[in-house]
């Protein structure tokens, strides 16, 4: 059996009198992709965000090897390998390729105040370390060639990679996606799919929120559907669908899967 590297426990969000999500279960194992799909409103997006620690819960837990808490924090669940792309891209775009990659090394960046000031050769050394690094990853996701420019200068297929090198510069153990192929084309969104697979080689398991439900369906090894904040369906891409409680809610009616 796979290793669980994150298991969620009753995980609960409530914004005033309404219920985002609402004891959801799941959990990801070491070397999977695990898709997690559902309409508009159903707490997809929130669930990501409690993963990733930008959203405590109202209720319930995460367990993150073999670490508990109910109150994760962003900083927390980095250190602990968690990394994450937003569906709205948050690069800065007066900063280049490079720079905007460089912020996720900051966990292994020399932080004593005199190293730095006096720009030791520590200093120096793992300077030249993580920037090697970051070229080599943007060169990986095919962009390495455009390292030097400003990051607004990218297409939005590009400026996708560059947020995913970021998020790989944390060195996770799960890599959170939240509609990575959003505004994407087929063909786009092919090449990034192709990518996620080649992510997962390298020992990174990845949770996938996307909408482009056949895309979903063909990469993920297992998938969970949730609707109006709970989950209704979890299994492989097959039983899911042909699960008739999907089809009706997800889909809204009967089809043939």
């Amino acid at each position: 059996m796979s290793e669980a590297l994150i298991a969620a426990k009753q995980i609960s969000v409530r914004f005033g009198g309404l219920w985002a999500i609402k004891d959801v279960e799941l959990q990801v194992n070491s070397g999977e992709i695990l898709g997690i799909i559902g309409p508009n409103g159903a707490g997809k997006s929130t669930f990501l965000n409690v993963l990733s620690g930008l959203q405590r819960p109202s209720a319930g837990h995460l367990v993150i090897g073999k670490e508990e808490t109910a109150d994760p924090k962003a900083w927390r669940m980095a250190k602990l390998g968690i990394a994450r792309s937003f569906q709205t891209i948050r690069l800065i775009d007066d900063m280049s390729v490079l720079e905007n990659v460089l912020i996720g090394t900051h966990l292994y960046a020399v932080k004593g105040f005199l190293q730095v000031v006096g720009r030791s050769r520590s200093w120096h050394q793992t300077e030249r370390q993580l920037k090697e690094g970051a070229l080599e990853t943007l060169a990986w996701l095919g962009v390495g060639h455009k390292a030097e420019l400003p990051v607004s200068m990218l297409p939005l297929q590009e400026r996708r990679r560059v947020e995913i090198a970021r998020a790989l510069m944390i060195r996770p153990r799960v890599l959170l996606l939240d509609e990575p192929c959003a505004g994407l084309s087929q063909q786009e969104s092919l090449a990034l799919s192709n990518l996620m697979s080649g992510i997962r080689t390298r020992g990174v398991s990845i949770v996938l929120v996307e909408h482009n439900v056949k895309l979903v369906m063909a990469l993920a090894d297992r998938v969970v559907v949730l609707d109006h904040g709970q989950k209704i369906a979890e299994g492989t891409p097959t039983e899911v669908a042909h699960n008739e409680t999907v089809i009706q809610a997800y889909l809204g009616g009967e089809v043939h899967a």
